[in-house]
């Protein structure tokens, strides 16, 4: 792409020599010479377009943009010609190019060939521009795409913790829920001690107890020969 390909406008012979000073100054490649040299030349003579229009090309060079952008559209507002004011837009285009403001370019390159249709080199910046452009607007829907698909994966991670919270405290509600049961074996493991405690009894106890048993089974003998024998009389009796 022919990006800050700028050419000088000739001066005159007549010109004032600080002017010409900057012209080699910037053919030799010592840009903040030439600048210094047009500024001076514009203070002279500040209507001279051509002044200002190679000052744009000198502070470019120097990549400082806005101010280079300022001088060419102070040439511009002082072109005669369709065709001064198309390098005007041209040149700014360039400048927007460089910094990859694509879409204010294809603008600048737009307004160029309004003025200067057959342009050849604004042709192929505009459509250089027009490509950059799409590649730039497909990069952002890209990085948007995968910025989507991160925080649908995140949200799916975050619905797996979620789904494992939620299990462990179903885990934890059964636990609690079956924890009355395991309450109740404990009871009941908890009551066989207090049943052993009647084998614990005094020599002298179970001497009563067992006197009690006995007596009780006495009586209940006593009062089934006592049937038996009311029963034989009955019987003897009638017949």
């Amino acid at each position: 792409m022919r990006i800050l390909v700028f050419i000088l406008l000739l001066l005159l012979a007549s010109d004032p020599e600080r002017a010409r000073q900057a012209n080699e100054a910037y053919n030799r490649g010592d840009y903040a010479e030439a600048e210094a040299g047009f500024r001076d030349a514009i203070r002279e003579n500040p209507d001279d377009a051509r002044l200002h229009f190679n000052l744009g090309n000198a502070l470019a060079r120097q990549g400082k943009f806005d101010e280079a952008v300022e001088a060419y559209t102070q040439f511009r507002n002082r072109a005669e010609t369709p065709q001064q004011r198309a390098m005007a837009d041209y040149n700014i285009g360039n400048i927007l190019g460089e910094q990859q403001e694509w879409q204010q370019a294809i603008e600048q390159y737009r307004r160029s060939l309004r003025e200067n249709p057959a342009d050849e080199d604004a042709i192929h910046n505009f459509e250089y521009a027009l490509r950059q452009l799409q590649e730039q607007q497909q990069q952002q829907q890209d990085q948007q795409q995968d910025q989507q698909q991160d925080q649908d994966s995140s949200g799916q991670s975050d619905q797996r913790q979620q789904q494992d919270g939620d299990d462990q405290d179903d885990r934890e509600q059964q636990q609690q829920q079956e924890s009355p049961a395991d309450q109740d074996a404990d009871g009941e493991q908890d009551q066989q001690p207090q049943e052993l405690r009647l084998s614990e009894i005094t020599q002298e106890e179970a001497e009563q107890l067992l006197n009690a048993i006995t007596s009780r089974e006495k009586d209940l003998i006593r009062d089934f020969l006592k049937d038996q024998v009311e029963e034989v009389r009955n019987d003897e009796k009638d017949w």
